[in-house]
């Protein structure tokens, strides 16, 4: 009888991942005056992607939602730039409001699918930051 190996899973590289989120105001912004959002949205994102990295998750689990991430925080910036009003409000405010009820704002370029894995992405965001806020 034919026992299956799976393949040993590689486990999430922090760093590497945590690198990658630098640039991200940079790429999201549509004037400089983004940037400063950006780097908001990124510093109250930044202890999700370690907590799962923490968690012992693949990294491909873990790229995954890094990449969900950038996504939220990319829309979350369109929202402000078609409603500049909304710069004057904190970072982690706006991402609050952007994921509340554990949805993801909706990504006009995403496909249904795609659509649902940022959803699952802004659940545990949202259940991160508020047993974070618990704490």
């Amino acid at each position: 009888m034919p026992t299956s190996k799976a393949k040993p899973r590689k486990p999430a590289d922090r760093d590497k991942l945590i690198a990658l989120m630098e640039p991200w105001p940079r790429s999201w912004r549509g004037s400089d005056a983004d940037i400063p959002i950006g780097e908001g949205l990124v510093a109250v994102m930044k202890p999700f992607i370690e907590h799962l990295c923490a968690r012992g998750l693949a990294h491909k689990t873990v790229r995954n939602h890094l990449d969900n991430c950038w996504a939220i925080g990319g829309e979350i910036i369109r929202d402000v730039i078609e409603q500049p009003k909304r710069r004057k409000i904190d970072p982690r405010r706006l991402l609050l409001d952007a994921i509340v009820g554990g949805e993801a704002p909706l990504a006009y370029h995403f496909d249904e699918q795609e659509q649902r894995q940022l959803d699952a992405t802004a659940k545990k965001l949202l259940r991160f930051l508020v047993a974070d806020d618990q704490t």
